[in-house]
């Protein structure tokens, strides 16, 4: 992908990240849904973007309740797989349970 396509995607993924954007499709998730939230800087990012992106994942949350976000690990999003395979890992058999249990 050259520098053009990277930047334009970059740009892309920011508009449909806005809560006005994705807020309205993950109020309507009507199975449970885990995350696994990255904290780590990702590269390419300026000052606290990030964290001010992640915080508003609370507001959504709160405002469905079949999300939640089971662990925040250390890792950026391009490392959680490698590093973080555990939470992740422990996040699917949190979801798996609720098929076991009945709901």
């Amino acid at each position: 992908m050259s520098a053009a396509q990277q930047a334009e995607c970059n740009i892309e993924l920011g508009k449909v990240s806005r809560v006005s954007e994705l807020g309205p499709v993950l109020d309507d998730i009507i199975v449970p849904t885990r995350y696994v939230l990255a904290s780590g800087s990702s590269f390419g990012s300026r000052g606290d973007e990030q964290e001010r992106i992640r915080a508003s994942l609370d507001a959504v949350c709160a405002s469905n309740p079949n999300l939640r976000i089971s662990a925040k690990v250390a890792s950026n999003h391009d490392h959680v797989l490698r590093k973080d395979f555990h939470a992740i890992a422990e996040t699917v058999r949190e979801v798996a349970a609720f098929d076991r249990s009945g709901h």
